[in-house]
């Protein structure tokens, strides 16, 4: 049921990517912000559609799942980005240090979900046994699944950090306040269910649950920290718009 009902959303999700990209070719093609991401979008339907192919044909081993996830959080900016540019309205809302904030978070959190894809495919989950925030009673003992696990562990600290200066810095006025807040709240929660992970171990029913809400808390992560960073870019202006004003200046 979980395999055919993805395939039947996969279904649904690249007619709106299509409908989507041809809809911001023909009206918003003077939008670059807009339509290179939806362009993107439907190059990477077939991509994935083939890693897809290939997981099941290779019966589901861990680089080429890993891998297939990590395109598909790249899809998944590519809608947002998207989204957000279309959602923009007015000037710039935010000072320049709060969107290269913004955008240094949307780097490490790529990072955050790759080697959270690679923790996955090396099944280093457990690499740490039942702790947190120590690992087999050190830092980092236990060989390199154990020292995966821990680097994953330091991303996840380091976008929280990151999300929090964000958060303090739209409270102060610096950036948009409701996108500044959701990276934070998101992480958190990820956080959150990546100890219930640990300290559950095992591979019982509450593991799978908690491991499921692991994976979707990844996107919901990296589609907040793209959201911000696309929602703080300067807004692009339409040609058309543009041609007054030069033609004002001209004329004076």
């Amino acid at each position: 049921m979980i395999e055919y009902s993805h395939r039947a959303v996969v279904a649904l999700v690249s007619v709106l990517a299509v409908a989507v990209a041809v809809w911001a070719w023909r009206s918003y093609r003077a939008r670059t912000d807009i339509l290179w991401p939806a362009l993107l979008a439907v190059i990477l339907v077939p991509l994935q559609a083939l890693l897809g192919a290939v997981v099941v044909w290779l019966e589901l081993p861990g680089w080429v799942v890993a891998f297939h996830f990590v395109v598909g959080l790249l899809f998944l900016a590519a809608i947002v980005l998207a989204a957000a540019a279309a959602w923009r309205r007015g000037e710039h809302s935010a000072t320049p240090g709060f969107t290269r904030l913004a955008g240094a978070s949307v780097l490490v959190g790529l990072a955050l979900v790759s080697v959270g894809a690679a923790v996955v495919a090396t099944e280093a989950g457990d690499a740490c046994g039942k702790q947190w925030p120590g690992c087999n009673g050190s830092f980092a003992a236990g060989g390199g699944h154990a020292e995966l696990q821990v680097a994953h562990r330091m991303l996840a600290y380091t976008v929280a950090a990151l999300a929090l200066a964000l958060l303090v810095l739209a409270l102060r006025g610096k950036g948009p306040r409701l996108a500044g807040s959701l990276p934070l709240l998101a992480v958190l929660v990820q956080i959150g269910f990546g100890i219930a992970i640990v300290l559950v171990g095992g591979d019982g029913r509450t593991h799978e649950i908690l491991a499921g809400l692991h994976v979707g808390g990844a996107g919901a992560v990296w589609a907040a920290l793209v959201a911000l960073a696309a929602l703080t870019r300067p807004t692009e202006r339409r040609a058309g718009h543009r041609a007054p004003a030069v033609a004002a200046r001209a004329h004076a």
